[in-house]
């Protein structure tokens, strides 16, 4: 028994000395050791992608850019037919105050063709000037206009408000608090669309609208209305808790006034054919309405 114990354990320990793993020699292992850079080479197992994989990746791409492509489109769409329903813009307007009743060319066609002027047209000719309107445009029902044109040199501060299914015409006087109607002239105030796709085209520079001044003296009739149902709704309700005098073709003579007076008592806007003064004779006559400031 001691014998074989003492063999056993021998060649256990030959076993041992021998190394599990061989060692690889390389020449690497002398360059490290001469202190020359030693160069390692890693080899790299590429796994190869399956077809099901790329098909995957390109169904969702193409998945995320038909999404992108609908989304577009109906937002597009939705604001497209926002901006048809309701429009709201500004647009400058030309005004020749002293040649009414005189058949001129749009101001933007005039100047092109124009020969170079000289001191004695200038003296003969007017003033080009211009005035801002602002407009709200009803275009999908076309049931009103509000167009506000701010105080200007010829004219007073108000906002027209063309009632097209009442068929009247209102005009907010923002300075005494006080309203004018008169019945809606069809002739000078074109329809919401066709006013909206003109001012489009006049503010894209490919079209010139018919600036000429025409005049339209009024009168006031009192005392002012108490019953609101015919001068429409818009109407009553840009009015509201101010008074309202209908407003007459005036037949009665006109006394020549200056110039400061009649800007006094004027009225000036464009609404598609040509520029439309409003001049009140006897606007003295309509009580001013009360500011709620003052009773606070």
């Amino acid at each position: 028994m001691t014998i074989a114990q003492q063999f056993l354990g021998k060649k256990s320990c030959k076993q041992q000395e021998e190394p599990l793993v061989p060692a690889e020699k390389t020449n690497n292992l002398k360059d490290a050791e001469e202190g020359r850079p030693v160069v390692v080479t890693m080899h790299a197992h590429v796994r190869r992608v399956s077809s099901l994989t790329t098909l995957c990746v390109f169904a969702t791409a193409l998945l995320v850019l038909t999404t992108g492509i609908i989304g577009g489109m109906y937002l597009y769409r939705h604001f497209a037919h926002y901006k048809l329903r309701h429009f709201r813009g500004w647009c400058s307007i030309p005004y020749l105050p002293d040649i009414q009743g005189e058949s001129i060319q749009p101001v933007a066609s005039s100047l092109k063709h124009r020969p170079a002027p000289t001191e004695a047209s200038e003296m003969k000719s007017p003033k080009v000037n211009f005035f801002e309107e602002e407009f709200d445009i009803d275009v999908k029902f076309e049931q009103y206009e509000r167009i506000e044109v701010p105080s200007f040199e010829h004219g007073r501060r108000a906002q027209f408000v063309h009632d097209f299914v009442a068929n009247k015409t209102g005009i907010v006087d923002y300075e005494n608090r006080r309203c004018f109607v008169m019945v809606l002239n069809r002739n000078y105030v074109y329809p919401p669309r066709v006013l909206y796709e003109q001012i489009a085209k006049m503010r894209a520079g490919y079209y010139d609208a018919d600036t000429q001044t025409v005049r339209h003296t009024m009168h006031v009739i009192t005392p002012p209305i108490s019953d609101l149902k015919n001068v429409g709704l818009f109407i009553a309700r840009d009015c509201a808790q101010t008074p309202i005098y209908m407003l007459e073709k005036a037949t009665s003579p006109m006394f020549k006034r200056s110039l400061d007076s009649e800007s006094k008592n004027m009225f000036v806007e464009f609404a598609g054919n040509k520029v439309n003064e409003f001049k009140i004779i006897n606007i003295d006559e309509a009580t001013p309405g009360i500011n709620p400031a003052e009773t606070s």
